[in-house]
């Protein structure tokens, strides 16, 4: 997956310890830059580090997710990761504005797919843009959306 060694990742975790250790093993896998965040209201709107092309929540209390900000308006593709079954999961990911979503005990390597994936997905979504949508919305780097 190409976009993968340049893209640029945001992961938000309440648990420094859990998002270090996760930070860490995607970057063995070959992630462009991987930046951390404890909340989600610490990096929303101009807060945002610039040119970040995915944004991964990690949720501790299922109740208490966070919907995606950046879901409207050629915004940031987002992974939800919560520990919840199947369907609530799914059910959860959908009402948060998610791209995908992950159960956990979480595997970094099938994160680092699910990754791929979600980029390629948005990838091809801006390719199908018109060129004016294309240059409000995307990385010129990258072709992936950004804030």
């Amino acid at each position: 997956m190409k976009v993968l060694p340049i893209s640029r990742i945001l992961l938000v975790d309440s648990q420094k310890e859990r998002r270090e250790s996760l930070r860490l093993e995607l970057l063995k896998f070959g992630l462009g830059d991987v930046l951390e965040a404890q909340t989600l209201d610490a990096v929303s709107g101009p807060a945002l580090p610039e040119n970040t092309n995915l944004l991964v929540v990690q949720a501790d209390d299922p109740d208490l997710i966070f919907q995606n900000p950046y879901r409207d308006g050629g915004g940031i593709p987002a992974i939800l990761i919560v520990d919840l079954p199947q369907r609530e999961l799914e059910r959860a990911s959908v009402q948060g504005g998610y791209e995908a979503a992950l159960g956990m005990p979480l595997s970094p390597r099938i994160l680092y797919r699910r990754i791929g994936s979600v980029l390629q997905q948005a990838r091809r979504t801006s390719r199908a843009m018109t060129p004016l949508q294309i240059s409000s919305v995307t990385s010129d780097a990258t072709g992936l959306p950004s804030a």
